[in-house]
């Protein structure tokens, strides 16, 4: 069970934040910044660093669109989805629920 755990800590995945972020956006197609700043409580400048992380591990990816204004958008990868469903793999192995 620690092998698991600390395989699932090395991983971007293993902060419980960027854990809520995947998770957050895998049920939508894509989110604002300021959408999902409000939806999980966070400061713009803490939910920035954890989207740069997972930026840099590929596992979501920002851009920006205009419309009345200049908006962040979010949304998780290929390689996030892939990666966030074996970061659950390894939670539900550890809580023994197979």
């Amino acid at each position: 069970m620690l092998e698991k755990l600390a395989r699932l800590s090395k991983s971007p995945l293993g902060n419980p934040t960027r854990l809520a972020i995947a998770l957050y956006l895998l049920s939508r197609e894509r989110t604002t910044f300021s959408t999902l700043r409000k939806a999980l409580n966070l400061t713009p400048g803490n939910l920035e660093s954890h989207l740069k992380a997972l930026e840099e591990a590929g596992i979501v990816r920002t851009y920006y669109g205009f419309g009345k204004r200049p908006r962040k958008f979010v949304e998780i990868t290929d390689e996030g989805v892939k990666e966030l469903g074996e970061a659950l793999k390894i939670l539900r192995e550890v809580v023994g629920d197979d």
